[in-house]
């Protein structure tokens, strides 16, 4: 049996549910499809999961199939830092967020602008929202806020009758 393919199981869905003429209405199928596929696909992800967990714990076999699992080369740090600790000290670093959890953005901040200067910094700084409700009442953090369309969130919401 072949795979199917996207092709075939969109004239599936097509067939059960055909997308109408109207844009709003075609387009307000196409999100009920989509909200669907993205939920199926967190069925289907666990339960292929759990699938090869079973095949993996019971060492099952198949005469049509095989597991294959694929690695990634990464670094073997101990290793590395026991036999050329010049070049661990040379290579090693930790991620931003382990950085951010252990100095703080405003540490980060305070770097950053050591660093490169205040001029280049200037051009990527940010104001968390949700720190400036908590440093301002409402009504005064209301005034140094503005919508943005977030274009990919665009949605058709029927109208209530």
């Amino acid at each position: 049996m072949e795979s199917p393919s996207p092709i075939d199981l969109e004239m599936l869905l097509f067939a059960w549910r055909p997308v109408p003429v109207d844009e709003f209405t075609a387009a307000f199928r196409y999100q009920e499809f989509l909200y669907c596929m993205k939920e199926l696909t967190k069925v289907f992800e666990t339960r292929h999961k759990e699938l090869i967990g079973i095949i993996r714990a019971e060492g099952l076999a198949s005469d049509e199939f095989v597991l294959e699992i694929p690695t990634d080369d990464v670094v073997n740090t101990d290793l590395l830092q026991d036999e050329l600790p010049d070049v661990y000290d040379e290579l090693v670093f930790i991620r931003p967020s382990d950085a951010k959890r252990f100095i703080g953005l405003a540490a980060l901040y305070d770097l950053a602008v050591e660093t490169a200067g205040r001029e280049r910094v200037a051009e990527v700084e940010r104001v968390n929202l949700q720190d400036l409700r908590k440093a301002l009442p409402a009504k005064e953090a209301a005034r140094y806020t503005k919508a943005e369309p977030h274009e990919s969130l665009a949605k058709v919401v029927r109208v209530g009758k």
